[in-house]
């Protein structure tokens, strides 16, 4: 089967513990990634709300260097995600940003992010920013924010509205013009306070639709499990959800692997060819799992940074 992941966050770990991509006891490895026909997966750069301007553009480079070193040691394995056919590779990574900190609050930092190969921003962590606020805080999208968006998109990145509060959501929807999407947040439908500030709402995910974005499921437990359900069961509450929206051609996976508690029963990538198994014995169909595992995500990015 084939993989599409929209968020992981890997390669900061393998940074800290100066772990290899390549085998580790984290969720994600390029070991385990292997074992797919295709697998494409987002590594983000989490930059951490206590750092901000200088210390988060160190932050953001001392990772970057490290994600670029992995690729080099493992380029038998692994390629940079592009548009076109990348050959016999069978794993391809695509860099993102998850804290638009990483700007350094200076246009100019948007341009070394994309130097450096970024192609998602996730503007926000919890905590607001020079672009934003997160989902734990208060206000809106910034003035700078406006021209980083106003950037981002003449540069084909891919603006990620996942953590942001409703204010900033709904403030980046009026001040963009392309498909953005929420990389990791699940439906409006968990009760717990966590899960009500990250999911997204029935009217966010009607404006992510109608633009032409994507909405990756997140397996963090705190913002996946409900209904007193959890792993492919709570994963099959979501999935109805959205499907009872239209949501079948804008659904993904944003697994938050190596960023969050799991769902129970949710171990890694090494699961999902059992999670796709265990939803096609249940009666979904083939074609809506490809979309929901890797066509839907596919299509999307090669329209999007070709």
């Amino acid at each position: 089967m084939n993989l599409f992941d929209l968020h992981c966050d890997t390669i900061g770990e393998c940074c800290k513990n100066k772990a290899s991509l390549r085998k580790n006891n984290l969720n994600v490895s390029l070991e385990k990634g292997n074992a797919f026909k295709n697998y494409t997966q987002v590594f983000a750069i989490w930059i951490p709300d206590e750092l901000r301007k200088e210390k988060a553009v160190a932050y953001f480079d001392k990772v970057c260097d490290y994600f670029y070193a992995e690729l080099s040691k493992n380029k038998d394995l692994i390629t940079r995600y592009s548009a076109d056919k990348n050959g016999e590779k069978r794993i391809k990574a695509i860099l993102a940003v998850e804290g638009g900190a990483a700007l350094g609050g200076n246009i100019d930092g948007l341009y070394h992010l994309y130097d450096r190969g970024v192609r998602v921003l996730t503007l926000t962590w919890n905590a607001p920013n020079e672009i934003a606020s997160g989902a734990f805080s208060e206000g809106g999208l910034t003035p700078f924010g406006k021209e980083v968006l106003k950037k981002a998109e003449k540069l084909k990145i891919v603006i990620d509205v996942s953590h942001l509060n409703r204010e900033s959501f709904f403030d980046v929807a009026e001040n963009t013009e392309k498909p953005f999407i929420a990389s990791h947040s699940n439906a409006d439908i968990v009760d717990t306070e966590s899960g009500k500030k990250r999911n997204i709402t029935d009217e966010q995910i009607e404006i992510i639709k109608n633009r032409g974005g994507l909405i990756g499921l997140n397996f963090c437990k705190d913002f996946f499990d409900v209904d007193n359900k959890s792993g492919v069961e709570a994963l099959k509450v979501h999935l109805s959800y959205l499907l009872e929206r239209g949501c079948e051609d804008i659904i993904a996976l944003g697994s938050d692997f190596d960023g969050c508690r799991l769902s129970e029963g949710i171990t890694g990538v090494e699961a999902i060819e059992e999670i796709y198994n265990s939803l096609l014995k249940s009666g979904y169909k083939e074609q809506l799992l490809n979309g929901l595992f890797y066509n839907n995500a596919d299509l999307f990015f090669k329209k999007m940074i070709q």
